[in-house]
């Protein structure tokens, strides 16, 4: 209540929060003594009513007083130089104390002397330490005055009497001291503290943004040829080949996949330190998305001689809204060290659900082999970063010990949390749980039980990329899937030939020499060609894309994250059918 009260005050006096702080506390400080002075002498008038029982000449200062401040506080709507408001304080102390000490010749005895002693650190707070020095030279020399006016006009009681007056001198200059001492080396170290602090912000943000566009760079230059790799090796091991190719075009693409996971997980780690990872949960068949889990490793694990297989539990609802990337992520995290950590027998993925209220469920996956099983002293550090363990694991199995980390970090995203259930040497189990809510009437993100199913041959698809490579790749899995595509090697012919003729789907590349896919796009939305409807896919090696609003600004529908494989591709084709279909 009290942050809300204060932050409407300055949104009235207009005080820019956005303003480094040293200059914010620097403001901040000119309003708050200034309602500090106004509260002291209006409580100052009251006690002073209470004891004289009458209006004096006090009374009339004090309320004078009140009402300057009260004007200086309001300028500051208007006029920010935190000097000014220093000077102007100093002159109304002084003031003020004269007033107090002259009429009555009160001197070196007045009420306002306490005042005037603290004023070095009001100045301080306002604006820095030669104001608070100034001050002091110019009080030191006030209270000399003030102290000859008292000696000179000796009390009646007793004539020569100054042992008063003198302690009142040296009271006075040594509280103007120590004012002036801790003004000049505290609140000027709080300030010099406040101005480096605010220097390594500003240092961290230009260090984070540039860690950022480094991964981006990196992502974008490694999936690029990890997209002629992964991508050739898919189509290859779709052709007639004999066994033994085959083998090796599969080597090569579970090879690529791999790097592609490792490459994820560093660029995951980076987003969740910088807090950028975002979570986005959709309507998802939670059966067919634990299937596609399975069966991504069911190839790997009959390699190694391994049985694995999934069960569901009836009370799961058939759609539930999660973000179905994350999830599955730490399934295949889960799962892919199973398979890595077991030599013989069987891997089990598992869900469960149990209603907590109307449609909200909690959910456990769980994912038990037939392994080694984990030391009890090593569960909790298989969870820290790039620790695995021990030593020979990491020789003997590889890795960067990321996954299990990460996949705490995107649980706890999710409300979620992901553990060791049990462990030992006739295996593992880990268990994700989760919350999550059926979805109403929505269908599923999963792709169905046959990935490429559909008949994608009467789509007339275009596609642009200035890599030789990436065009290679994209024409060899449309033709896998049965699409004959037509393609251009920058934006601009691009939008030339979906100016000329009509086209179903077209893929950009994002980033292209002569103008870039988000360019076309726009050119395109915005023509009145024959292609001006169709669907809009960027393709891209940066995958923080898929949280960039310059998407929709653009006219894109979809993106297709490298390296580009047969299912991400079908998947882009089926939802462009289903687009068109409702349109």
């Amino acid at each position: 209540m009290l942050t809300a009260a204060v932050g409407s005050f300055e949104r009235y006096l207009r005080i820019d929060a956005q303003k480094p702080a040293e200059s914010l506390m620097r403001i901040r400080a000119v309003y708050a003594i200034g309602i500090m002075m106004i509260v002291s002498q209006s409580v100052s008038m009251i006690v002073m009513r209470h004891t004289y029982g009458r209006w004096t000449y006090d009374h009339a200062i004090s309320l004078i007083a009140c009402l300057v401040v009260f004007a200086l506080v309001n300028l500051v709507r208007y006029y920010k130089n935190t000097a000014f408001y220093a000077a102007f304080f100093a002159v109304l102390m002084i003031g003020g104390t004269l007033a107090s000490a002259l009429p009555d010749h009160t001197g070196i005895n007045s009420a306002m002397i306490p005042v005037l002693t603290i004023a070095p650190t009001m100045c301080a707070f306002m604006a820095g330490r030669r104001a608070a020095i100034a001050f002091f030279l110019v009080g030191a020399a006030l209270l000399a005055f003030l102290y000859s006016v008292s000696i000179t006009n000796p009390p009646q009681m007793i004539d020569g009497d100054y042992r008063r007056e003198t302690n009142r001198l040296i009271q006075g200059s040594f509280a103007m001291t120590l004012s002036m001492l801790v003004s000049v080396f505290v609140s000027e170290r709080i300030y010099l503290l406040v101005a480096e602090l605010r220097e390594a912000a500003e240092r961290a943000r230009k260090a984070e943004a540039a860690t950022a566009e480094f991964f981006a760079k990196i992502s974008h230059e490694v999936r690029t040829p990890l997209n002629g790799v992964v991508g050739l090796a898919e189509a290859l091991g779709g052709r007639d080949l004999a066994e033994p190719e085959k083998r090796l075009a599969d080597t090569i693409r579970r090879s690529g996949d791999s790097l592609v996971r490792i490459l994820n997980d560093v660029l995951d780690l980076s987003k969740i330190d910088a807090g950028k990872l975002s979570i986005d949960p959709q309507p998802t068949s939670v059966r067919l998305m634990l299937e596609g889990v399975v069966e991504s490793w069911r190839e790997s694990a009959r390699a190694k001689g391994l049985e694995i297989a999934c069960s569901i539990s009836k009370a799961a609802p058939e759609r539930l809204l999660i973000d179905d990337l994350r999830v599955s992520q730490i399934l295949q995290n889960l799962v892919s060290n199973a398979v890595k950590f077991t030599e013989s027998g069987r891997i089990d993925v598992s869900l469960e659900a149990a209603q907590l209220a109307d449609r909200t469920f909690r959910l456990e996956f769980r994912v038990s082999d037939t392994g080694a099983g984990v030391e009890a002293s090593m569960i909790e550090k298989i969870f820290n970063r790039f620790d695995q363990g021990r030593m020979d694991t990491t020789r003997r199995f590889g890795g960067t010990g990321l996954g299990l980390p990460i996949c705490r970090e995107l649980a706890s995203l999710m409300g979620g949390c992901v553990g060791v259930e049990r462990t030992g040497p006739n295996g593992s189990v880990f268990l994700f749980t989760l919350i999550a809510r059926a979805a109403e009437d929505e269908r599923g993100q999963c792709a169905p039980a046959d990935e490429f199913a559909g008949d994608f041959s009467a789509m007339r698809v275009l596609v642009a990329d200035d890599n030789e490579v990436n065009r290679l790749v994209m024409r060899e899995l449309l033709k896998t899937i049965g699409v004959d595509a037509e393609f251009v090697d920058d934006g601009r012919p691009c939008v030339d030939a979906a100016s000329a003729r009509p086209f179903d789907v077209i893929f950009l590349d994002k980033e292209m020499p002569g103008m870039s896919g988000l360019e076309a796009a726009r050119n395109i939305r915005d023509g009145a060609g024959p292609s001006a409807s169709a669907i809009m896919v960027v393709a891209t090696g940066d995958d923080r894309l898929r949280d960039d609003p310059q998407l929709a600004a653009s006219g894109i529908d979809d993106w297709l994250v490298k390296p580009v494989t047969l299912s991400s591709l079908a998947g882009v084709l089926r939802r462009a059918e289903a687009s068109k279909a409702a349109a």
